[in-house]
């Protein structure tokens, strides 16, 4: 992957030479932000807490699956999906607390 940058002629970075790279523009790559990962706490030794502005949901270690659950307290937390990875478990549970919050467009 080779960088263009925009350097003016007879700068301290050799635009005078022959073999330096010019472009018209700089080129820039385009990054998109990334959502940041939910956080999550463990709260017993097989379970972890997920929070957003407080606690929104559980994630149960049940080898070889994680179950996600959405709610509090835990007692009254509903299951709503199980995965073999615990990271995409956390995210589920955030998912869908998230679009649940989503306002709703009626007619």
């Amino acid at each position: 992957m080779t960088a263009h940058t925009r350097t003016s002629p007879g700068s301290a970075c050799g635009g005078d030479e022959p073999s330096a790279v010019h472009s018209s523009a700089v080129d820039t790559p385009v990054v998109e932000e990334a959502t940041p990962e939910p956080a999550y706490e463990r709260v017993d030794p097989d379970r972890y807490v997920v929070l957003h502005d407080g606690p929104i949901g559980y994630v149960e270690v049940v080898s070889p699956v994680f179950v996600c659950y959405v709610g509090h307290p835990y007692a009254q937390a509903s299951e709503i999906a199980q995965v073999h990875d615990f990271h995409r478990a956390v995210e589920i549970v955030a998912e869908t607390v998230a679009s649940s919050r989503a306002p709703k467009i009626t007619a």
